[in-house]
């Protein structure tokens, strides 16, 4: 009796479930009344808008960046680098730093000027 009843639960929740897939009506798709050849057609304009677009944004380039924002964004790059061993040696906007810390994140403690990591001979 259990399992018939859970049967039929399970055969009703399936049939349930099936009917509402196929409750979509073609009104829920306004392009589902398009002729092959208005598809294709809107399919061209939207190429031609695309292609119009990337030339509009090759003729018209963003402005050069100035150097010293180009200098501190190098910098910042070279500091937050995850491959940075101590050791290294990166070129900054203000000189060279050796890297002193460890494989976590970055911090500015971690890079000490060359003459202050000399070790005396």
């Amino acid at each position: 009796m259990t399992f018939r009843l859970a049967a039929l639960l399970v055969t009703s929740f399936l049939a349930a479930a099936s009917a509402r897939c196929f409750g979509q009506e073609a009104e829920d798709f306004p392009d589902s009344a398009l002729t092959r050849e208005q598809w294709q057609q809107r399919v061209e304009e939207a190429r031609h808008r695309s292609m119009e677009f990337i030339a509009n944004a090759r003729a018209q380039p963003p402005p050069p960046m100035p150097a010293d924002q180009l200098e501190r964004e190098a910098t910042d790059r070279a500091m937050r680098d995850p491959t940075l061993q101590p050791g290294d040696i990166i070129s900054t906007n203000k000189g060279f730093v050796v890297f002193t810390g460890r494989e976590e994140e970055h911090q500015p403690s971690d890079f000490q000027s060359p003459q202050s990591t000399e070790h005396p001979r």
